[in-house]
Order: C-alpha cells, then structure tokens, then sequence
C-alpha cells in the first residue's frame, strides 16, 4: 500500500526580507549590481525579484542610519545566494562586482561562486551549479579541476 502523500508542504522559498539602513543605495545596488529589478516600493520598503512569475524575491525594509549591521558572531541569516546559469554568466557578474566596489569575502574551493557585502553588510552568494556530469567529473582524486574566477 503506497503512504500518503504529505500536505502541506512548501514549494519554494518565496522571498527573504531584510532591513537596511538606507533604502535608496540598497535598492540602487540590488539593481545595478545584483541585477534585480524594483517591482515595488512604498513609504520605507522596496521589492525587487527576478522571477517574472512571483511579485518579489527580496523585500527591503529600511531602518535609521545609525542602526547597528549584522551581527556575525550572532544567531540570523548567515548569506542569501542566487544562482547563474552558466560559468561565463558568473564571470560577467563577478566583473560587475568588483567594477562596483563591492567588498568581496570570498570564494569556495568546493563549487564556482563568490561572496560578497551588501551596503549594509548583509552576506550574499552568487554561484553557477555545476552540471551533474561535470561534478562527478571534478570529485576525487585526479578528478577534473573546477573553473575558477580571476581574483
């Protein structure tokens, strides 16, 4: 006898909200930078998504200038990352990052991606999924080596 099917269950992560201290640059680089696109803005808060299919991804909320940043040591969001659909598309997004200032935190040795502060010093991720074939390719020893940004 097959079980049940579970109800009830999301589908997909609708959006994530965080607070900045100023809306304008956040939502300037959200735009320019991460490439969202402003959907919605009212008195304190903006929405802006990629997803022509959903009202927005990411909600800003905005906060006094002196508010204190996020907290790294504490409990909370640790990053927020987006996903590219290709190698030369994370190139193009990483060129962008870096043209803009952005301050760069790192990059990981197990996948093709780059971390980064927003205006507010919220972390954020961009990565490129590798195909499953070349990821079976890259694991192990003697395995092919992962392309790699120019930092």
């Amino acid at each position: 006898m097959a079980a049940a099917p579970v109800r009830g269950l999301p589908t997909q992560l609708s959006h994530v909200a965080i607070r900045v201290r100023d809306l304008d640059r956040a939502v300037d680089f959200y735009t320019h930078v991460v490439g969202l696109k402003l959907r919605g803005r009212r008195k304190g808060a903006a929405f802006l998504g990629i997803r022509e299919d959903a009202s927005h991804e990411l909600a800003l909320f905005a906060l006094p200038p002196e508010a204190p940043g996020p907290n790294p040591e504490g409990v909370g969001m640790y990053h927020m990352a987006w996903e590219v659909p290709s190698f030369e598309d994370l190139e193009q997004f990483h060129r962008r990052l870096v043209e803009s200032g952005a301050r760069i935190t790192g990059y990981s040795d197990r996948q093709c991606n780059v971390m980064f502060l927003d205006p507010d010093g919220n972390e954020l991720e961009v990565f490129w999924e590798l195909p499953r074939d070349l990821a079976e390719l890259a694991e192990g020893p003697g395995g092919v080596a992962l392309p790699r940004l120019a930092h």
